[in-house]
């Protein structure tokens, strides 16, 4: 069998002895100071740049919301004023539609009450009974006479409004 030790050398320590002064020391020269970072001017006008879009660009926003702001206050005065004209158009069209002012008007074009109707057979297409016209009729028949207690006033709703019913926010 063989033996498969190591061998171990014996540590040897270094002789500390006087140093020998034939090596020859470096010479020590004077080196230039290094060059110092360049001027702080691109940095600071940099500085400005920045400081200066930002608050050219606030001021544009400043201005674009105060011209959006009076575009939405002169929009919402004109859908005021057009809903008003929309109510009062409505009432007039309600006014002018009643059936008083409905004849009133028919009187005043030349139109008459029909005293005999006639009727049209949608099967065969033949009038049926006899009608007169305005021109034949030689007497402006009158409508019936109507109990005061059953009769529809006028329409004077909408003529003389005696309180203001408004949008709900005058006085505030």
């Amino acid at each position: 069998m063989a033996s498969t030790s190591a061998v171990h050398a014996p540590a040897v320590r270094p002789v500390r002895g006087p140093r020998s002064t034939s090596a020859a020391r470096p010479r020590l020269a004077i080196v230039a100071a290094p060059k110092t970072a360049g001027s702080s001017m691109p940095f600071t006008i940099l500085c400005t740049l920045i400081v200066t879009a930002t608050l050219a660009a606030l001021l544009y926003m400043n201005i674009q919301m105060s011209d959006t702001s009076y575009e939405i206050t002169r929009l919402q005065s004109q859908s005021q004023r057009l809903t008003e004209e929309k109510q009062a158009l409505t009432e007039t069209d309600e006014r002018l539609g009643t059936p008083q002012e409905l004849e009133r008007q028919a009187r005043e074009l030349g139109m008459v009450p029909v005293t005999d109707p006639a009727y049209i057979d949608l099967d065969t297409g033949k009038i049926i009974g006899e009608t007169s016209s305005a021109a034949q009729t030689e007497v402006n028949p009158e409508l019936a006479p109507v109990a005061p207690e059953a009769a529809v006033p006028p329409a004077e709703i909408y003529d003389k409004p005696t309180t203001y019913h408004g949008m709900g926010n005058e006085g505030v």
